[in-house]
């Protein structure tokens, strides 16, 4: 990533769109990302004890979650074309803010969009008070979604060692959206992909289409009563759980 791309104005108007920050903020059974959307929602209500104070939304987007904590302030930073930002993050360099400034730091579906995770991580550690806490999610398996850019996916082990080069401890990692519930949330987002032509498979998947865009709110009401224990998943090796669309990550800042 280059110090002089930004987002686009359409881009930017999409990151801040009502209708877009209200699925993740209040995710709704029929919307298309709900099984996802609605996983990584509950985990940010479970964790917004760990952050007050100062707290910098570090590549903010619509900043969706901001309602959800409790702040003396709350710091917007993104890169440019973005509106009503307190710092423009220019790829590479660190963020105009001092150090120690910040009492925690929260960065949501941030990493996999940023070229040089090593020097983001390393700037959130120098932003951050002592014992300052990060509250940080990216994705797992997932699909590319290139708004601005999109760079890279990790395993819960690979995000842990490399916030922990930062200079970090990390408290708690969890899975979201693992197993079957993963299964089914990419299904959703490709089943109008699969041929329909040919029988019998082709028939099934034509029936089974136009089942789905009709039942869609029931079926996402259905999946959250039948894979409640796949939604948030403290890590685990297990092998009902080595599939996740996204990895939730609670850190401290411990100095010496």
């Amino acid at each position: 990533m280059s110090a002089e791309q930004k987002v686009t104005a359409k881009e930017a108007l999409a990151m801040a769109d009502a209708a877009e920050l209200k699925s993740r903020l209040q995710p709704s059974p029929g919307e298309r990302f709900y099984l996802h959307l609605s996983d990584l929602r509950k985990m940010m209500v479970d964790l917004t004890t760990y952050v007050s104070g100062r707290v910098l939304d570090y590549g903010c987007g619509g900043s969706p979650y901001r309602s959800l904590f409790k702040y003396d302030a709350y710091v917007r930073a993104d890169v440019g074309g973005m509106t009503d930002l307190d710092h423009i993050i220019v790829p590479g360099l660190p963020l105009g803010a001092p150090d120690a400034s910040f009492d925690g730091i929260l960065s949501t579906q941030v990493l996999e969009h940023v070229a040089d995770p090593q020097q983001y991580l390393a700037d959130c550690y120098r932003m951050l008070q002592s014992n300052g806490t990060l509250l940080l999610s990216t994705h797992g398996t997932f699909p590319d979604h290139s708004v601005p850019w999109d760079f890279q996916r990790w395993t819960t082990n690979g995000l842990r060692r490399d916030i922990e080069a930062a200079g970090f401890k990390v408290e708690k990692i969890w899975k979201l959206t693992t197993g079957p519930r993963a299964v089914l949330q990419l299904l959703e987002l490709n089943i109008d992909r699969i041929p329909g032509g040919g029988l019998p498979f082709g028939l099934v998947f034509r029936v089974l289409r136009g089942l789905w865009r009709k039942m869609t709110p029931a079926f996402h009401r259905w999946a959250d009563l039948r894979t409640g224990s796949f939604r948030l998943v403290e890590d685990s090796d297990h092998q009902h759980h080595r599939l996740y669309l996204g990895i939730m990550v609670h850190a401290r800042k411990v100095d010496g």
